[in-house]
Order: structure tokens, then sequence, then C-alpha cells
């Protein structure tokens, strides 16, 4: 049996912090995988950059088995208004198999006066052939030899074919949904982000928000009208949202955002989540990068969904599993088997029930066993289900205020 694109976890940790990404570029398995994948070349981008006296943006990757005598990249900055800003810069010769890191204040100037000491994104087009080039991203935080990683996506703001394109085949389902957790407990914060990376459409964005046993506390119908004509850079500070809806921000645990498009709906819509801690050491939320479920029916028919991710050996690890489809009217609950393993063997066992729109963490709290089973080392946890429906994420909330997470897969 051969994994085409098997997922790992990868856990970079300091006294100060820890970060996680799953794998990203890779080098093709033949010349037939190379063909399929460099057929239509776009540009990389969908993660945040910051850049001040403290934090420097940066990507990482590892050029494939041929050298690139002179490796370019045209960029677009996008900050936090939506002003544009494009140029471009080379890093000359490239080996095979070399491992790159590029700040980008090396190469680009001005970058702090361009971004306003606010965060914005940028969209990398490149010359770079014979490996899938998607590349690490993040930001250096020097005050804290702390690092927050992601990974990079399409810019598929020029894709426009067919293909990249989903037919609405049915009236029951929305065109697209998706669930995020919401973290405002404190000083924690969370937060939506809509780059400007999707193929040509416009849409209405609504939120339905919820408690996590699946109640809906408010819904907000077309809370954003976006268009990609438009290529802003949108953030949706979920902390503020429920502040001025004047509801007990204690009550919301979820949000699920339902995407209603004009006409042509993207094949893929993807969306940056940050979920931070505020006034801390640490300047950084963690940048995950995630993609709404096309409302494809066929999925219903799939008897039940397996997913895993990694818990780390922290008393503030968080996993958030949740039940939302894309269906209209959904009622469909989900059994759910958990199985807890370290390095050695299966450790803990539960099960749990999520009724339609509800959602279940596993911490130390929720599963008091699991403070022994994580005192020493990191350990994972598979989530069956009988409902193919199931979605989630992974939190490391770090004493700086550092914040690690990623999709569970």
């Amino acid at each position: 049996m051969v994994f085409p694109y098997p997922a790992l976890v990868l856990n970079y940790y300091g006294e100060n912090f820890n970060t996680c990404v799953h794998t990203l570029g890779r080098i093709y398995n033949d010349f037939e995988d190379q063909h399929e994948n460099e057929v239509f070349q776009v540009s990389e981008s969908g993660f945040d950059i910051s850049c001040n006296d403290d934090l420097e943006p940066f990507i990482s990757f590892v050029n494939g088995p041929v050298s690139n005598p002179n490796a370019l990249f045209n960029y677009i900055i996008t900050n936090y208004e939506s002003e544009k800003f494009s140029g471009s810069f080379n890093v000359g010769e490239i080996q095979p198999y070399e491992t790159m890191l590029l700040k980008f204040q090396e190469h680009i100037p001005n970058l702090y006066k361009i971004l306003k000491n606010k965060p914005g994104s940028i969209t990398l087009e490149h010359n770079l052939e014979g490996f899938f080039p998607r590349f690490l991203a993040g930001n250096f935080q020097n005050s804290l030899n702390s690092v927050s990683f992601t990974h990079t996506f399409y810019d598929c703001s020029s894709c426009k074919d067919k293909s990249d394109y989903w037919d609405r085949t049915t009236d029951d389902f929305y065109d697209c949904s998706v669930y995020v957790p919401i973290f405002n407990d404190g000083n924690q914060y969370t937060e939506l982000v809509i780059y400007p990376n999707f193929s040509p459409s416009n849409f209405d964005l609504h939120i339905s928000l919820h408690n996590s046993e699946g109640k809906q506390i408010h819904y907000l119908k077309s809370f954003l009208t976006i268009s990609s004509k438009d290529s802003k850079l949108l953030k949706i500070n979920f902390n503020e949202l429920i502040k001025n809806l004047n509801i007990d921000k204690h009550e919301i645990k979820s949000a699920h955002l339902i995407s209603e498009f004009e006409n042509k709906i993207p094949s893929r819509l993807k969306f940056g989540l940050n979920v931070g801690q505020e006034n801390m050491k640490s300047k950084i939320p963690c940048n995950i990068c995630f993609n709404s479920k096309n409302g494809n029916p066929f999925i219903e028919n799939k008897p039940g969904s397996f997913h895993w991710c990694p818990i780390f050996n922290n008393k503030n690890a968080v996993v958030s599993i949740a039940n939302f489809s894309p269906k209209k009217n959904y009622t469909k609950s989900a059994n759910i088997i958990l199985k807890f393993y370290d390095n050695h063997s299966l450790k803990l066992e539960k099960k749990i029930l999520l009724s339609s729109n509800s959602e279940y963490r596993i911490n130390t709290t929720t599963i008091p066993d699991l403070k022994t089973i994580i005192e020493n080392e990191p350990i994972w946890v598979t989530i069956e289900a009988d409902n193919p429906n199931i979605q989630g994420f992974q939190f490391n909330f770090h004493e700086s205020g550092s914040v690690a997470g990623d999709h569970f897969f």
C-alpha cells in the first residue's frame, strides 16, 4: 500500500513557545506526478505576515532534484487596509535539494511601512520547478526566540476554468460551509481571515453562532458580501462580533460559516483561522489554513469517517470536534469513539455522542485521565464516527501566549 501524500505533523517548541504544521512541500513521486501538478502553475498565498522591530515574516522550502540557476519571485502585498504593493526579487542559484529560508525584510524594501505595523498577506509568483511548491510560512518573534508556522496555499484568483468551479446540484445543500471553534475565554481571541485568493466569484457569507450543545444562538444573514473583483483582505474578530451582539461570550463555542454564491462556486475556498492570547509575551497567534466544504450530497451516503491528530504534552492542549454539514436543516447525530495512544499502545478509549451542530472539546478538564497520559510525551487521538460530517482542529495554549494550531486529518 502506498500513501501518495502522507500526513505528518511536526511540533516545534522552545522554552517560550510551541508551534505545529503538517507536511507540505514534497518531491514528486515520478514524472507523471510532476506533469499533473505543473500543468497549471499558480502563485502561493493564504498566510499572514507581520513586520516590526520584533516580528519577521518568512517562507522556507526544499528545492527539488534540479538546480535553479536564478530563482525569481514576484510579489503582491496586501496590507490590512487592502492597499496593494508589488515588486520582485531573486535569490540567485538554488542547488538540488537545498533548503531555503527567505526572510521578507531582506528582500522587500520598506516592508514595515507597507504593513503599517499590522498583519497583512502576500502572494508569491515564482519560477521554481521539480517539486510541489507548498511553502512553510510564518513569523519569527525575536524577543522570545519563538516562531509560528503555517503553510501556503494556491492563489486561485486567476483560476477560472470549468474545473476550478463546483456545480450546484441541489438546493438542499449550502454552496459551501465550514465549522470553526471560537475561543474567547479570558484573554483568548478568535479571528477569521478571508484572503483575496479565491477563483473569480461573488458570495454572501452568513454566520450561524452555536453553543456547545448545538443550539443556534444567533444568525447573521449576509454578514459580509465578498467579491473577488474587490481583492480585499478581510478579517472577522469573533470577540468583537459577539460583544457587539450583546451575547454572553461564554455561551458561544462555534460558528458555522455559510457561503452563498451569486453564480459560480469555487472548488477551493480557503480561509485562515487565527487563535491567540492578548496582552502576553507572545504576539503571534496560530494561522491555520483550512478549506470550506462544498455542498456535495454524495458525502451523505458515506457510512462514517475517520480522523486523527496529535495532542501535545502540555496541560493547555485542546482538540475541538464538531458535527456540522453543508446540508440545510441538518439533524443527524454522530456516535464517536475516541482512542488515545502513546508511542507504545492504546491508553484510553471514550465514547461520545454529538448532536447536529454541536461541539466537544478534548482537554484535561473534559477527560481528566489525560493528565497522566500526556504528562511526559505527546500522544495522538483517533476519531471514529458513524457520520461523514465530523470536523475539527487541534490547539496548544502556551503560558507565554503562544498558540499552536492546525486542522485535524
